[in-house]
């Protein structure tokens, strides 16, 4: 096995997920997915979804158990929320990024230097320091909540591939 390869994986993965969030809104007729606001940790929205085919029901109630999904702060695709906020679609957009970048450079990078680490952990502290902003002084930055949740994903990237890059040191070191 490759370095690259859990990257590679997890890149694929996560790019598939993003790439249904996308697309399922576009299947059903305009508007068929809104006011799905509600709270992270509990599934409120069961019943809006019983139309849904069970995989689109399955993405959008993983979005009720672990996003808050207010439409307000929401990506709207054919007039319809996505599954998940648009922070969180930013942070998992930010991780596909991440990963195939790292997967691009890693010739020229090596994503067990510490550098990744740390690089990665201050990227994870722009979303802290915009949410809060948005908190101290009252105030909406959707764009900013964009940015900063692909600063995150990209950062969370970092962490991974730098996990894997140890990870991979030590199997070799095993072997």
């Amino acid at each position: 096995m490759k370095q690259s390869t859990p990257g590679r994986a997890l890149m694929l993965f996560f790019a598939a997920f993003l790439l249904l969030m996308v697309i399922l809104p576009l299947l059903y007729p305009g508007g068929s997915f809104t006011g799905l606001d509600g709270r992270s940790g509990v599934i409120e929205n069961w019943e809006k979804l019983r139309f849904a085919d069970p995989l689109t029901r399955a993405v959008y109630t993983m979005g009720d158990l672990f996003c808050h999904q207010e439409e307000w702060r929401s990506f709207m695709i054919n007039g319809s929320q996505m599954a998940f906020c648009q922070r969180d679609v930013s942070i998992l957009a930010g991780v596909v990024l991440g990963l195939f970048v790292t997967d691009r450079t890693a010739d020229r990078f090596y994503a067990g230097d510490k550098l990744f680490l740390i690089l990665g952990a201050v990227m994870l502290v722009s979303t802290g320091i915009e949410w809060l902003i948005e908190h101290s002084f009252e105030v909406d930055l959707l764009a900013a909540r964009a940015a900063t949740g692909v600063l995150t994903g990209i950062g969370i990237a970092l962490i991974l591939q730098y996990v894997i890059a140890k990870d991979y040191e030590l199997i070799v070191k095993l072997k």
